[in-house]
């Protein structure tokens, strides 16, 4: 085993070309820059965990952004919504997601993501095609909240495990990806919706025809991990071996230490990430000024269709921000910058101009920012890869307090009663912007002087040290075998670390 991992250190290693094409290609998609073998585990990894995470991913937004677009539909007429009850709605599925999404992240931790996901998948799905059946609001805020509570591990839990398999000039474009995913869907959500009212009229069904597609990722989210077709011995070997060359820590229990030290130094991730989330909602709010618009005003089709616009301009921008930033290796300058176009965007429509053409700046250049938060989260896992456990309490406590301030916060920023034009909504978005560009500078600063970068150095000149000495070596890739094959659950790695070469 020992001389196996040896063997893929030294393939990992090899000088590669340098050529402007490998350049390129490094930037694209990143695979010359690997050994043939490191290529084909990755291929495989794209193949096993990726495209089930975004297939997943997809049908969840789909079902999410289905509310948005039936209430602009007739949903609202349909089930006699009154006030802001609308808000309410919205604001239950949040209250769900706020509840369980901590704990469901530490779920990933104790319990296989292949069985977790996938069953918290399969519930909301039968919960999902129930909302077709609603005969008022009320039925509605029950649905929505058990819908929350149970869609809460998808995002934080399939960020924690891409984290734990992707490296640094790797993750960023897989986890934007992964976030682009949510953008197809509001889309296809936008696309259905229309369809459904000229074919129909029976706006809010759009549940049944969506929730036919929702079984299908989750149950092949179920991998087995003894696929010998899936993962061969080498396969197993370079997970090893990439995971010690990125310093990538094994589990090692979640203990009363591990949250104080956590907390004690990177609450600092949760505040910039709590503007983001909030912020970010401000483009969500485009059809309800267009169906209030003259132009657009009784026009499902186009209420429903042209904001999808927005959504591939936030493709783009996804995969423009992704290629920079793993292909220099910048996260923050990145991240700093990707905050500028919705800080802009937000001032445009904080003065909401007379113009409508100027009303569409401000609301697509406001789309530009959903990758940016995806970059953080990727950001946080290369910053905290020395504990298994501080990434994940990290990554769960940044998504539960955003979304427990976004429970409240659009009700008092954006409330329904004022729309389209609301008092302080804009100007509230635009500001926090402003506290997302200000909040990367302060993590910079914290990791420059925290406690834990003293333990990280601290820990790598440990493992230098006992470099040298076999027994330690094996022993440490034993346990890196076990934190990896318990963390992620895909493949074969802990009996493969106790067998001899």
């Amino acid at each position: 085993m020992s001389t196996r991992l040896e063997a893929q250190h030294e393939e990992m290693d090899a000088p590669r070309s340098n050529s402007i094409g490998s350049k390129i290609r490094r930037i694209v998609w990143d695979s010359d820059n690997k050994s043939e073998v490191e290529r084909k585990f990755v291929r495989k990894l794209d193949c096993a965990l990726l495209t089930i995470a975004m297939l997943g991913y997809f049908v969840k937004y789909l079902s999410q952004a289905n509310i948005a677009n039936a209430y602009a539909s007739g949903m609202k007429e349909a089930l006699n919504f009154q006030g802001d009850q609308y808000n309410v709605l919205l604001t239950m599925f949040t209250v769900g997601y706020v509840i369980g999404t901590f704990p469901g992240t530490m779920m990933m931790v104790w319990l296989r993501p292949s069985i977790w996901l996938p069953s918290c998948e399969v519930v909301w799905t039968i919960l999902v095609m129930c909302c077709a059946a609603a005969k008022n609001p009320q039925t509605l805020y029950g649905l929505r909240f058990v819908i929350g509570l149970l869609e809460a591990t998808a995002y934080p839990g399939m960020i924690w495990v891409l984290g734990n398999w992707y490296g640094p000039a790797e993750l960023s474009k897989r986890v934007v990806m992964f976030q682009a995913t949510s953008s197809v869907g509001t889309m296809f959500s936008g696309y259905l919706q229309a369809a459904v009212h000229a074919d129909h009229g029976r706006c809010h069904l759009l549940a049944h025809l969506h929730s036919r597609l929702l079984p299908h990722p989750g149950l092949a989210d179920n991998i087995n991990p003894r696929s010998r077709w899936l993962f061969k011995d080498e396969d197993i070997d370079m997970a090893i071996a990439r995971a010690q060359k990125w310093k990538r820590a094994p589990r090692k229990g979640l203990t009363v230490k591990a949250f104080k030290d956590t907390f004690s130094t990177w609450w600092a991730f949760a505040i910039p990430y709590v503007a983001f989330v909030v912020g970010l909602g401000s483009y969500q709010y485009m059809n309800l000024w267009l169906a209030a618009t003259p132009p657009w005003r009784g026009n499902i089709t186009l209420i429903n269709v042209i904001p999808t616009g927005g959504y591939a301009i936030s493709i783009c921008a996804s995969l423009i921000y992704s290629w920079v930033s793993d292909g220099t290796g910048m996260r923050w300058q990145i991240m700093v910058f990707g905050g500028i176009p919705p800080l802009i965007g937000n001032i445009i429509l904080s003065t909401w101009p007379e113009a409508n053409s100027t009303k569409f700046v401000g609301f697509f250049l406001n789309f530009t920012a959903t990758p940016i938060g995806a970059i953080m989260l990727a950001w946080a896992n290369e910053l905290l890869s020395d504990s298994a456990e501080a990434r994940a309490i990290t990554i769960g406590f940044q998504n539960t307090a955003a979304y427990a301030v976004n429970a409240w916060a659009p009700n008092l920023i954006f409330p329904a009663s004022q729309a389209p034009i609301y008092r302080a909504g804009y100007k509230v978005t635009a500001c926090l912007f402003g506290v997302w560009i200000c909040g990367i500078m302060v993590i910079i600063y914290l990791y420059k002087n925290a406690p834990v970068t003293k333990w990280k150095k601290q820990r790598e000149a440990d493992e230098a040290s006992a470099h040298s000495d076999e027994n330690d070596e094996k022993k440490g890739v034993d346990e890196t075998a076990t934190g990896l094959g318990g963390i992620a659950d895909l493949g074969r790695i802990e009996g493969a670390a106790t067998r001899q070469p």
